[in-house]
């Protein structure tokens, strides 16, 4: 029989949490759900970008769209939408605990704070910026390419995804 006691789970689960209000539990059920979430919508940006780029973009669509406005295109307004995503889990890793080279949940916001800022924070940060949306509203000529999408697809080898995910 599976028995996940103390000789299976690492200390830091077994012990009580003293956490502040508003920081999440890196192991939390809420934070492995968000994790998927995050993961699916990385996947989703590196199939759908150069798809979009290859075979959904050219002149007439171009000119259709300045002329309708940035939210005509469903695509646009998903693209969006996962922009948001990107720019929540920023929030959301700015107060999530983390575990120090003691094996020792950190649960302290300034300290969490500047471990991500020290971390993954400019990765992370680049990857949320709606370029699409930003070269949509300057009214340049270019068309949207792969690499508008480029250092979203950085958050994909963030080690701080990964190292999220291996607590699911």
């Amino acid at each position: 029989v599976l028995s996940l006691g103390a000789d299976v789970l690492p200390e830091y689960k077994l012990q009580a949490p003293r956490i502040h209000k508003w920081t999440i539990l890196h192991y939390s059920p809420f934070k492995a759900v968000w994790d998927w979430l995050i993961l699916l919508l990385v996947i989703y940006t590196a199939i759908f970008t150069p798809y979009s780029a290859a075979f959904l973009l050219n002149d007439q669509e171009e000119m259709a769209r300045r002329e309708c406005g940035y939210s005509c295109n469903p695509l646009n307004v998903v693209d969006l939408i996962v922009d948001i995503m990107f720019i929540i889990d920023i929030l959301i890793n700015f107060r999530t605990t983390y575990v120090n080279s003691n094996d020792e949940v950190v649960s302290h916001p300034v300290s969490i704070a500047v471990h991500y800022f020290k971390g993954w924070f400019l990765i992370d940060m680049v990857a949320a910026i709606p370029f699409d949306l930003l070269i949509f509203r300057s009214g340049s000529d270019e068309v949207r390419t792969t690499w508008d999408s480029t250092p979203r697809l950085l958050a994909f080898s963030s080690r701080s995804h990964f190292d999220q995910l291996h607590h699911i």
